[in-house]
């Protein structure tokens, strides 16, 4: 392998304010006609999400730290902390994502299995992190972009027999993209799903997007050094394409965090306000997260959509939005229905009193016992109307229906 690095990307838990001696922004990288700073990538995405990844000028939403290679831990090349926003609807603005910058060397895909297995590896990225930030409990297994290139060009085949039919380029992209060795799971090697998250950008080097990882190969020859395309490649990698996979992850996390409370609402009038609450929600995250063009140019917009696809993301958004809806409007529609039998019942049961107490008042002379006759004669009349009047019979089992319900 002649070049190989990778991001490492996994939950955590930030305190307010900013980390002490970082910088704020993403981690930038040198490229050859411009830095892939904040601003300049700005003008790679569209506004919209901007913010989303990199917060603004007066409130910072990311920040980097790098890491000389001659000291400690040097495979760790840079780190980067980045707060989730607040459209993401998690309930606090501690959540965040932590990205660690990672050199492959002898064995990458071995290496690359060690170094996603959080539970293996939580006490040393712990220890890279700064005062108050706390890796989250329940993440134990990193999300992964990985990158290589190889002198000779095409990759060398690397997996068993059963796999010769997959080029070496496939075999590489599947371990990387999975991280995964062949005795934890072995791919059926005749499923053609396999590689439908597949990006080719060109002759030299093809993407291939997973569930939790993503790999970037170099298939044409890398000479080495920092003046090649697929130095370049490097960087777009550790870059704008990292970019797209964060936004990725945050659209994850908003679309989950709002599907799992719709989950918890009981359809009835005391939820309508909890409901108007996740309406808001939808809409600010579809506003502020939610898009499959993100930028002009056309493969990260793929890379995206691969993304989304092996999370089925669409297909959550689209039944969570439709499941609110319907929600609400069974809310609504009881509300409606609650109150014409309020109002029925006040009229099946108002009128007899009303017409006792009239007739008390026209023919009768005042008194405490006109009163009691009054009311004793609407008891009367009312309990006789509802005994031989079916559809106020009606009335009664809907009130107690609706009554016991909820």
């Amino acid at each position: 392998m002649q070049r190989g690095s990778a991001c490492l990307v996994f939950d955590v838990e930030l305190p307010p304010g900013e980390p002490r001696d970082w910088s704020p922004g993403p981690l930038p990288a040198v490229l050859a006609d411009a830095a892939a700073d904040r601003d300049w990538r700005l003008t790679y995405f569209e506004p919209r999400v901007g913010a989303s990844l990199f917060g603004t000028d007066e409130r910072p939403a990311r920040w980097h730290l790098r890491r000389p290679p001659t000291g400690p831990d040097p495979e760790i090349a840079a780190l980067e902390l980045l707060r989730v926003p607040e459209a993401a609807g998690l309930g606090s603005d501690r959540h965040g994502l932590a990205v660690l910058h990672v050199r492959l060397a002898t064995d990458p895909l071995a290496e690359l299995t060690a170094l996603a297995d959080l539970e293996r590896q939580r006490t040393r990225f712990q220890g890279l992190l700064p005062d108050g930030v706390r890796i989250e409990e329940d993440a134990s297994r990193a999300w992964t972009v990985a990158h290589a290139t190889f002198a000779e060009g095409e990759p060398p085949q690397v997996m068993p027999d059963s796999y010769a039919e997959w080029r070496g380029r496939d075999q590489w992209l599947w371990l990387l993209a999975s991280k995964t060795p062949l005795d934890r799971f072995a791919p059926d090697p005749e499923d053609t799903e396999l590689f439908a998250g597949r990006v080719r950008f060109s002759a030299d080097w093809q993407a291939l997007v997973l569930r939790d990882g993503a790999a970037f190969v170099g298939t044409s020859p890398d000479p080495g050094g920092d003046d090649t395309f697929h130095a370049t490649a490097a960087h777009h990698v550790h870059t704008l394409y990292l970019d797209v996979f964060l936004l990725a992850r945050l659209q994850f996390l908003g679309a989950n965090a709002l599907a799992n409370e719709l989950s918890e609402v009981r359809a009835r009038e005391s939820d309508a306000a909890r409901l108007m609450r996740l309406e808001k929600r939808l809409v600010e995250l579809r506003h502020a997260l939610w898009s499959t063009h993100i930028t002009s140019h056309d493969k990260s917009n793929e890379l995206l959509e691969r993304f989304q696809r092996q999370r089925r993301l669409d297909q959550l958004l689209s039944h969570t939005g439709s499941g609110l809806a319907d929600t609400a409007r069974f809310v609504e529609a009881g509300r409606s229905r609650r109150t014409s039998l309020a109002l029925s019942l006040l009229s099946a049961v108002g009128l007899p009193f009303g017409m006792a107490y009239s007739a008390a008042a026209v023919w009768g002379s005042p008194g405490g016992w006109a009163l009691l006759a009054s009311t004793a004669a609407a008891l009367v009349v009312t309990v006789l109307l509802f005994v031989l009047l079916p559809p106020l019979r009606g009335l009664l089992s809907d009130t107690t229906w609706h009554g016991t319900g909820d």
